[in-house]
């Protein structure tokens, strides 16, 4: 197998994103005050279409992995898969973004943005469902229905090769300056203006502003931002040099920076699930509460095996 390390490491990461999620989707569901939470609502749906990529779309790449070839080997499956994979990557990014804009308008301008059911519709609502129907429309016309080729896939490549758009010039750039390049430097240049506002913020002693009450929604953006820019910024940075200057460059390993795309989806699990304490606690009381009483179980066992044995004549 060509690519055991990479199905291995798969298989391991995909087990613990989908239960982690689980757990974190319970939670939520189980404290329906701390689900309506405005803070939350942008977040649990990127973890709702992440955990869509661990059951949808990571199991066909996995067996990709795993059998060196797609499968099945189908045109019209394959068109599905690229269709959907591309979607949800693009979904994701624009959801980052509009996440990094929400935390400015909830730290510094909840109280004149978002007062109001109009403003909530408009500054909340609206960005999220637009994230959520723009990149499956735009992929529908550049994957699915092409304007000026057709799609010729090959099985022995992950996702099926690039679809047919990518060699045209023209919708190839616009989908990578469009629904790549920009999300990921506008989630960047937010990044860095929140870091400064929030630091000046802290420093000016700005008056009106509980730091202390968005100082954990802040740093689980953070974290998810960071995970987010780490796993998208080397292949888009080699893609940008590539169309750029040297056709060439890093060819051989671009696969490899394929791959590493998928510890996104892996990790964003685990990094959502530190910015909640209280299902941290929950979860490692569980944990070693279990261990004790199979501890405890063993232990009482062994000492009924060193008890003499009495027969009762």
């Amino acid at each position: 197998m060509v690519y055991y390390i990479e199905f291995s490491l798969a298989f391991i990461f995909e087990i613990q994103a989908i239960a982690i999620s689980m757990f974190i989707f319970i939670y939520f569901a189980q404290n329906p005050r701390t689900r309506l939470k405005r803070q939350h609502h942008s977040w649990l749906v990127l973890l709702s279409m992440n955990f869509l990529q661990l059951i949808l779309d990571l199991p066909v790449a996995m067996s990709f992995y795993y059998r060196e070839r797609v499968w099945p080997e189908s045109n019209v499956f394959c068109l599905v898969w690229v269709w959907w994979s591309f979607s949800a990557d693009a979904i994701a990014l624009y959801l980052m973004v509009w996440i990094a804009i929400e935390r400015h308008l909830l730290v510094f301008h909840s109280h004149e943005l978002l007062r109001g059911q109009w403003r909530k519709l408009l500054f909340h609502y609206v960005p999220i469902i637009i994230c959520l129907i723009w990149p499956p429309i735009v992929y529908l016309g550049l994957v699915v229905f092409p304007a000026q080729c057709t799609n010729a896939w090959d099985f022995g490549t992950l996702l099926c090769g690039p679809p047919c758009y990518t060699y045209t010039g023209t919708y190839g750039i616009y989908d990578f300056v469009s629904n790549v390049s920009i999300p990921l430097l506008l989630n960047v240049l937010v990044n860095i203006l929140l870091i400064i506002r929030v630091v000046k913020g802290k420093m000016s002693r700005q008056p009106g502003l509980n730091w202390r009450r968005h100082r954990k929604m802040i740093l689980q953006f953070w974290a998810i931002s960071t995970l987010h820019i780490a796993c998208w910024a080397p292949l888009v940075t080699v893609s940008l040099i590539q169309m750029t200057s040297d056709t060439l460059f890093m060819i051989d390993q671009y696969t490899t920076l394929e791959y590493i795309l998928y510890y996104m989806p892996f990790l964003l699990p685990v990094t959502c699930l530190f910015g909640i304490p209280e299902l941290v606690s929950k979860i490692t009381d569980f944990i070693f509460k279990r261990r004790t009483n199979v501890v405890a179980v063993g232990n009482l066992q062994r000492i009924r095996q060193t008890l003499p044995q009495v027969t009762v004549q």
